[in-house]
């Protein structure tokens, strides 16, 4: 019989949720923890269940938004957790240490992905997935004004953003195929707020 539960998934989840503590969501102002957990369901309900890249899903956000660095994960978890978590950080600053525009972190990640391995890509589409699901949950629910007025970005430059993580991350891969195809339906759902 197979194992239900894995120590490996259980340490990430325990890690993630005490680096995150003190964060929540942009817009909602929910506990930021219940963003990987959502992440990590959405992989395992589109066919994933490799441990690598279920721990991955729940750490993707630990080094780009916490004290923690890719050195103390590699201490704790395998290389390809590692490896995952690596490809899934953005870059926030300059090599000189300066603070990346919004359009240049994202435009940096966009050209992670399209050479990313198979999990980080998986990892990535379920991030933009959840995120996707979020905002139009949040749309539902607030200014339209405010809501965007979240974001370092504008409206329309999200929704390119989207489109082009999408393309890069999915790349026509079989595997990938039922993410990417509900990642286009709620970025459909999405324009439909612009201001």
């Amino acid at each position: 019989m197979e194992p239900l539960h894995s120590p490996i998934v259980e340490h990430a989840v325990r890690l993630a949720a005490v680096a995150h503590k003190s964060q929540k969501r942009k817009s909602s102002g929910i506990p930021y923890i219940s963003h990987p957990m959502s992440v990590c369901l959405i992989l395992m309900k589109a066919g994933f269940h490799d441990e690598s890249i279920l721990a991955a899903a729940v750490l993707h956000d630990v080094v780009e938004d916490t004290d923690l660095t890719i050195e103390e994960l590699a201490e704790l978890f395998s290389g390809e957790v590692v490896q995952y978590v690596k490809e899934m950080t953005e870059e926030k600053e300059t090599r000189e240490g300066k603070k990346r525009s919004w359009r240049d972190r994202k435009q940096g990640h966009i050209q992670v992905m399209q050479q990313a391995t198979l999990g980080a890509r998986a990892i990535e589409l379920a991030d933009k997935l959840h995120n996707l699901e979020a905002m139009l949950f949040d749309l539902q629910t607030e200014d339209k004004v405010e809501f965007w007025g979240h974001f370092g970005a504008s409206p329309e430059e999200i929704v390119q953003y989207y489109r082009s993580m999408i393309d890069a991350a999915g790349q026509s891969d079989p595997q990938l195929e039922s993410l990417v195809k509900n990642c286009n339906e709620k970025l459909e759902g999405l324009k439909k707020y612009l201001p």
